[in-house]
């Protein structure tokens, strides 16, 4: 029993380590590839088309703001065509996805999708929460992600290439932030469903789970705005019940989780990118950062007693 327990871990531990080698070997002719990401004014996705740039890929990034397209046409080569693109808006995306195509040669796909795009939504607990609120988070983070890879699938198909969804690690284990939460799983259920349709086809679906990272979505300031709007929007009885100073004290409560579990290395996120890019065998989920991989992952599989005691410290 013990020596069949013991081969049964060298081989998963053997096969992981074949599958990691694998996962090494790239695709060549970056520069005949081109690349569509999504949620370039800031943060990963600015960072992803900056690194493909300097690799070769022509590079579709879009943008939400007509500032971050006109930063990206300013620091990147030619290579690198910059649009405004609200992945909530069905028009835009269909408007975009012309454009795309006018620039491909008739025989020419997308190599990748990157849907990186998202918001982090409304803040507060779930009783505070509206339906608008759940709407405006899923419109980008899920339903944008559903749209984005529909519109431009024919052209994957036609390249033989990939989609790549992000996620969060809070697509895999909830614990703060219901709308931003249910969102990140739904772009789980989607990508798996998807994968399992594409599989033995020649497209293939990845996801990036990134932990918590130091970007402008966990900057403080914009926390306790967020904070302040959803307050002073709340019913007055419910406002009645209040702290005066909840939003000093919600912002406090936020920083130091940040603190306690967010990382500076941002680059791992966008190495996790590139990898499932450049990658002839990409892994199907990639999980990013030493909490995702050592705190979060571990606590979504205990039992849910546990899970509850140690969140509830953690925030």
């Amino acid at each position: 029993m013990l020596w069949s327990l013991v081969s049964i871990v060298l081989t998963l531990l053997a096969l992981k380590l074949f599958m990691s080698v694998l996962n090494k070997i790239k695709i060549s002719n970056y520069k005949g590839r081109y690349v569509l990401v999504t949620g370039c004014d800031s943060g990963f996705g600015y960072l992803l088309t900056k690194r493909l740039d300097l690799l070769g890929f022509n590079v579709f990034a879009g943008c939400l703001t007509k500032a971050g397209v006109e930063n990206l046409r300013s620091e990147c080569s030619e290579k690198v065509t910059a649009v405004q693109l609200d992945v909530s808006n069905d028009d835009n995306i269909n408007a975009v996805a012309g454009l795309v195509k006018k620039k491909l040669k008739p025989d020419q796909g997308l190599w990748a999708v990157v849907n990186n795009a998202g918001i982090i939504g409304s803040i507060g607990p779930t009783s505070w929460q509206t339906r608008e609120d759940y709407e405006k988070t899923m419109s980008v983070n899920l339903y944008g992600v559903i749209m984005v890879t529909k519109t431009f699938m024919p052209l994957v198909q036609k390249g033989k290439g990939r989609i790549i969804n992000t996620s969060s690690i809070m697509g895999r284990i909830a614990f703060s932030n219901a709308s931003y939460c249910i969102s990140k799983y739904g772009v789980e259920a989607f990508s798996d469903v998807l994968r399992r349709e594409m599989y033995g086809s020649e497209v293939s679906v990845h996801i990036i789970e990134p932990g918590f990272y130091r970007t402008a979505i966990l900057d403080r300031e914009l926390f306790e705005r967020k904070v302040e709007t959803k307050i002073t929007n709340l019913p007055k009885d419910i406002k009645e019940t209040l702290p005066v100073n909840l939003v000093t004290l919600m912002g406090d409560g936020f920083e130091r989780l940040v603190k306690k579990v967010a990382s500076s290395n941002v680059h791992e996120v966008v190495d996790a990118y590139i990898n499932a890019i450049t990658s002839r065998f990409p892994r199907k989920r990639y999980s990013v950062g030493f909490d995702a991989n050592y705190i979060f992952l571990p606590l979504s599989i205990l039992p849910e007693f546990i899970s509850d005691w140690v969140l509830k410290k953690m925030i």
